[in-house]
């Protein structure tokens, strides 16, 4: 929905109530202009870090418009040529299992676990990139289920004013601590430091004794590298956790031996140890409606007082997780958010981060890049120390050397005078990446950060525009959050969740959003050599690293998975192992909706088409290529969401020996392509290209996003 369109998300929503707790927040927040000194990052004066619990993108978000979400027009192909969506299960007489929204007006859909998060139940569901065993287990009822507008009104606001990212994964394909230990220290024990990545929820209970006064006894094997808030107080740049009571041990500063056992008249416990209501005389430190962490908050920033650096710690019950209604975290979230707009010359300056540790066990349509470690086919030009886990005999689910991540796609939107204008951006980021946003803006270096995970994952600059940022306001409602308590009951008196009797295909909301432009600069080039064998280069021109995976659509090999390093390139060929194969059919996906189709007969390079672009002039150059004795004729036909960039079908006739070239602009769709291309009398012989463009500048999203087009 372009901006035009919001008066409709409104109806969609249920509209903005009267009596507001926080009156026109977003349209405030939208009025307040960015404080532009440099037009840089240097602008930002502070970074707040709201994490939460235990969602997937899809879950939340799958139903936005312009994202890719429930309506991506390439979803991943399952082994027997079903898509992603059409996940397998005995638990629907259907033998699959379709996304389906749970309507929190008549479900209990607010209460809903998405089961098992653990590394080896990931690995299971990952299945070395094939994706297709999220319904190995009787849980689908909750896995498979998402939210939309009406669901969670305002965050679905908070997306269309600002930016919201639609390639930010978790850090590791686990639970909630793992994820944590890279926000707060880069890495899990693997990265730079060596040792053997933890996996699971460290068991140490971090909450102190009765008295708040007195730490119990770390494990002596406790974690002992070095946190970035430790960094951040040697360099002198301020910062603080702020934490309520009762937080699952979600302040992962907790458990490393700076801050444990930590004087409670230090500076490291009055930075990253003390909660919320140790501030008020007599105050009920168990209480979690998220008051007194919104009082503490805004107190700092009321006074001057807000640091450079800031991490949000809520309450268990207002943290998301499942079980815990998603109303309750919205409502915590605009206090947060308020409080910065009700201080504007704060709020001008500063960048609000609100994302997820991990995805809870809840379906999301993605699989997540990984490097090829172990056995894994595959090649990265990066190295990829730190980024392995290896299981033994005692692991009960998969065994052997496995990626630690990266993991599920979590929901993430950044609030900021400098991300406003509903933007989406698809740079591949992970929780590190707000680590290097810090270190980019304050200068301090998180060294245990993994050269793979550095080379692949931004560091968030790309969802700003700094040089000149959106300052147009319209006057406009949006919903508040002062009926939560009033949702989470109509929820819970509603039916249990259940997967529908008869199933349809998920849709999202129609339009396109704007679209941040990438850093990216690569290409795959495939091409039938002389002796037969496809080989496909991998080239990366740009400044930050990409990733790509192959699946054979004919199902006889793993998917294989490549990262490509700034600079970099590699040639891939290994796809005929056997003489007996008579025929190669793989799909390369890469970022950004980044897709390549080779298929055709394996030892017949009598046709070919190959792809350049012209990123300055947005525009691609067909070269269709006649290896053979005989005449050709090749046919190109545009998929119909991008028929702007000429006609559906054309024909072109290419002699003996020769080649062809075409020229294909893309203005009409702002970069966006997807055609495929075959051969007259060449059976098989089948090229797909889709993808975009990015001439480094703001442009809309995918026009094909918005259908799903599911095989059943």
């Amino acid at each position: 929905m372009i901006r035009s369109s919001r008066r409709r998300f409104l109806g969609m929503t249920g509209g903005a109530a009267i009596a507001s707790l926080y009156p026109n927040l977003i349209e405030r927040a939208l009025a307040i202009p960015a404080s532009r000194r440099s037009g840089t990052l240097q602008d930002i004066d502070h970074i707040v870090v709201h994490m939460q619990e235990n969602r997937s993108f899809d879950h939340y978000f799958g139903m936005l418009n312009g994202v890719r979400g429930l309506g991506d027009p390439r979803p991943l192909r399952l082994p027997g040529g079903r898509s992603v969506w059409v996940q397998p299960s005995a638990q629907h007489p259907d033998g699959f299992v379709l996304p389906y929204h749970g309507d929190s007006k008549t479900t209990r859909s607010f209460k809903v676990d998405g089961a098992d998060q653990s590394h080896q139940e990931n690995m299971v569901i990952f299945n070395r990139g094939r994706y297709d065993r999220w319904g190995h287990t009787e849980e689908l009822q909750d896995r498979m289920l998402h939210y939309g507008a009406g669901d969670l009104p305002f965050y679905y606001a908070l997306a269309d004013a600002f930016t919201v990212c639609d390639a930010y994964h978790c850090s590791t394909m686990t639970q909630t601590y793992p994820n944590r230990l890279h926000l707060f220290s880069g890495c899990n024990g693997g990265g730079t430091v060596g040792r053997d990545p933890q996996m699971h929820n460290y068991g140490e209970d971090e909450t102190p004794s009765a008295d708040m006064r007195e730490d119990r006894p770390l494990d002596p094997d406790a974690y002992t590298w070095k946190t970035y808030a430790e960094r951040l107080q040697d360099a002198g740049i301020s910062w603080k956790v702020y934490q309520e009571y009762d937080n699952f041990g979600d302040n992962l500063l907790s458990i490393f031996p700076a801050f444990r056992p930590c004087p409670p008249d230090s500076e490291l416990y009055r930075r990253g140890r003390s909660w919320v209501s140790e501030h008020k005389e007599g105050a009920d430190r168990k209480r979690s409606d998220g008051e007194q962490l919104v009082e503490a908050f805004r107190a700092d920033v009321e006074s001057g007082n807000l640091p450079q650096i800031s991490w949000i710690v809520t309450a268990a019950d207002l943290s998301e997780h499942p079980k815990a209604e998603p109303a309750k975290g919205e409502h915590v979230t605009a206090g947060l958010i308020a409080a910065l707009v009700d201080n504007p010359e704060v709020f001008a300056r500063t960048a609000f981060i609100l994302n997820y540790d991990e995805a809870g066990g809840f379906f999301d349509h993605m699989p997540p890049p990984v490097p090829p470690v172990g056995d894994y086919r595959g090649h990265s030009t990066v190295p990829l120390d730190g980024e392995t886990k290896l299981w033994g005999p005692e692991a009960e689910k998969v065994q052997g050397p496995h990626p630690i991540g990266l993991g599920i796609r979590t929901p993430t939107i950044v609030v900021s005078p400098w991300s406003r204008g509903g933007f989406v951006c698809s740079q591949l980021f992970d929780h590190t990446s707000v680590l290097r946003l810090m270190e980019e803006r304050f200068g301090v270096k998180e060294p245990n950060i993994s050269d793979w995970r550095r080379s692949v994952c931004g560091d968030l600059t790309s969802v700003f525009d700094f040089a000149s940022p959106d300052e147009r306001v319209e006057q406009i409602e949006l919903p508040d959050t002062s009926d939560f308590k009033d949702r989470v009951a109509l929820s819970a008196a509603g039916s249990a969740n259940e997967i529908p009797v008869v199933q349809r295909p998920a849709s999202q909301m129609e339009g396109r959003r704007p679209h941040r432009p990438l850093p990216y600069s690569f290409s795959a080039q495939g091409q039938v050599g002389l002796d037969g064998r496809l080989r496909i280069e991998l080239a990366n021109d740009g400044p930050v690293g990409v990733t790509f995976t192959v699946h054979d659509n004919l199902d006889r090999l793993e998917p294989s998975h490549f990262t490509i390093g700034a600079g970099n390139r590699h040639v891939a060929e290994d796809w005929q192992k056997n003489a007996d194969y008579a025929a190669y059919d793989l799909t390369l996906r890469g970022p950004n909706g980044y897709w390549r189709r080779y298929a055709g007969a394996a030892g017949r390079g009598l046709a070919e088409a190959t792809l350049e672009e012209d990123r300055q002039g947005q525009a691609l150059r067909l070269q269709l290529a006649n290896n053979g004795e005989k005449p050709l004729v090749f046919v190109i036909e545009m998929a119909p969401d991008y028929l702007g960039n000429g006609p559906a079908r054309r024909e072109v006739a290419v002699p003996p020996g020769k080649s062809s070239g075409v020229a294909l602009p893309l203005d009409a769709t702002q970069g966006w392509y997807d055609f495929t291309v075959t051969s007259e009398g060449m059976d098989g012989f089948l090229r797909r290209f889709a993808g975009k463009v990015d001439n480094g500048a703001p442009g809309l999203t995918d026009p094909g996003i918005g259908t799903l087009r599911v095989t059943v």
